[in-house]
């Protein structure tokens, strides 16, 4: 053998995608204990709504009133962000009563950018990726 051998990683560590959830999800961690500090939803109820899917990650209901939140992670306080087709429409139906949350600085002292009716407040560049899906099929098995 020449060389060292290479020092193997998990495939799953080098993950770009994986990466990305991770700061996802230590930011939404971050606002679901801190939103109360957000003037608007200090005295609101937070109701996680991630799994459904729906283009924000939670509502909050403040004296009888519903916004919703959608939550991005930076590890500095400086990058761009990407909201989803699903998230940049249910923001311009939403308007005022959405809120982009920022949560940057990750990698040191966290803190929340908030910004309702973020369509019409931050400019968005559209970009359409094509994309080539493949799946891989038996043919009918008698499955014991």
């Amino acid at each position: 053998m020449i060389g060292k051998p290479s020092e193997k990683i998990s495939p799953v560590i080098k993950s770009k995608f994986k990466q990305l959830q991770v700061t996802g999800q230590e930011a939404e961690l971050f606002f679901m204990n801190n939103y109360h500090k957000v003037p608007s939803f200090e005295n609101g109820m937070l109701e996680d709504a991630r799994i459904f899917g729906d283009g924000y990650d939670f509502q909050i209901e403040v004296q009888k009133h519903f916004f919703l939140a959608e939550i991005k992670g930076l590890r500095t306080d400086y990058g761009s962000i990407r909201m989803t087709q699903n998230e940049f429409e249910k923001a311009n139906q939403y308007a005022d009563d959405y809120a982009l949350v920022v949560v940057n600085n990750l990698g040191d002292i966290p803190r929340m950018s908030v910004v309702f009716n973020p369509t019409d407040k931050i400019s968005f560049t559209e970009k359409a990726m094509n994309t080539k899906q493949v799946s891989y099929h038996t043919n009918p098995l008698k499955w014991q």
